[in-house]
């Protein structure tokens, strides 16, 4: 005899949008939910228990939310992110599921993160807004600053283990991991998420806010993204980024995010009479970790070349990302680029100290305890 689960149907068609599957997004379901979905939500059948378990995963929500009598509202659920700037209602009912699935991990590593902290007796970092004079050179200088990285030091990323980092992967690295250690940023990378749809995305807390890159993205945009992600949380808000550059908010945090980067006094002593041919331009890149387009940006907004040099040149250097079907690559190498270093230290740390099991590092990494010895080399230098 089959055995089905008495849920709320209300409470199924609750879970269905609080997930993200809303009107236009039901397509997305698996199979197996998706030829269902409508007639357990209308009260007319109900799921097995072994459906319900499969709903429950996919949605993201205990079983025991489907029993209960009242429908929760979705801003009295303490998971749910405290925009200052963005509607929830509009966040919940355009944003595809795959990007609020994103946006409930990264709150809830965030919330393991800080209470793992406590379990170890540090500090749980505040995060100092900044409130200087808005102007891109003194925002850019106060970055520099806090994070104590100078330029002489940035340059030498280009090179790891005496080997050229074309694509500049270290440049990555350094910078998430120097943002968590000196401004108590945590840095996470999405998977599945179109960059059609988020290039970076920033959540704003008085302690511990929160920089999410799209993972897809080409390593130079990560970059770029990082800062100018950056330069919302230093002014207290939260927002998702894509490529309107045509709002005030944006513009700004792209221009802070370009001096960083590529400073205008630092670029004047590198350029030369061939400034815009292929190997200046590219050496340019090269020498500040950022890609091309950026490099031509920043020669066009210091007037260093005009209008028509930057529109036919920035084209030959715009990058291009294809958005990757699946994670592909190393699965270790993955996790730790979605988890972000800081965090999978911080749960190692307090599994080593006993604070948590090996079941608890697992769900917290998604890493099986068989690679901690992987995870102890690449944090520490050994086994």
């Amino acid at each position: 005899m089959i055995i089905r689960a008495k849920i709320n149907p209300n409470m199924m068609k609750w879970a269905r949008k609080y997930a993200g599957f809303t009107d236009g997004y039901e397509d997305k379901l698996p199979v197996e939910i998706k030829s269902r979905y409508r007639s357990w939500e209308d009260g007319e059948t109900k799921p097995t228990w072994n459906q319900l378990r499969k709903v429950s995963k996919r949605y993201n929500i205990p079983t025991a939310f489907f029993f209960m009598d009242t429908v929760p509202k979705f801003n009295n659920l303490p998971e749910l992110v405290n925009y200052r700037k963005l509607d929830t209602k509009f966040l919940f009912e355009t944003k595809s599921p795959d990007l609020i699935k994103e946006i409930r991990k990264a709150e809830n590593r965030r919330e393991h993160y800080i209470d793992l902290l406590y379990e170890l007796e540090e500090d749980i970092p505040s995060f100092d807004k900044y409130d200087g004079t808005l102007n891109k050179k003194h925002v850019s200088t106060y970055i520099r600053e806090k994070l104590g990285i100078y330029l002489d030091t940035q340059k030498t990323w280009i090179r790891k283990n005496n080997s050229l980092d074309k694509k500049h992967y270290n440049f990555l690295n350094k910078w998430k991991n120097i943002i968590t250690e000196k401004l108590g940023v945590l840095i996470f990378e999405t998977e599945g998420v179109s960059i059609k749809e988020m290039r970076g995305l920033c959540i704003f807390h008085n302690e511990v806010p929160i920089i999410l890159l799209n993972g897809k993205d080409s390593v130079n945009g990560r970059i770029f993204s990082l800062f100018h992600e950056l330069t919302h949380l230093l002014l207290g808000e939260s927002a998702i980024c894509g490529d309107d550059e045509n709002i005030e908010e944006e513009v700004f945090a792209n221009a802070v995010a370009g001096e960083f980067l590529v400073p205008k006094e630092d670029l004047i002593k590198n350029i030369n009479d061939d400034l815009l041919s292929n190997n200046s331009i590219n050496n340019l890149s090269h020498l500040y970790g950022v890609s091309e387009d950026v490099i031509i940006r920043r020669l066009y907004d210091d007037k260093h070349i005009g209008k028509y040099d930057y529109t036919s040149r920035v084209e030959d250097f715009e990058e291009i990302t294809k958005e990757s079907k699946g994670s592909g690559g190393n699965y270790f190498n993955n996790r730790l680029k979605y988890n972000g270093e800081p965090y999978c230290a911080i749960v190692l740390q307090a599994y080593e100290e006993g604070i948590i099991h090996g079941g608890d590092f697992s769900k917290f990494t998604n890493l099986n305890k068989k690679f901690i010895p992987n995870l102890y080399k690449r944090l520490y230098g050994g086994e």
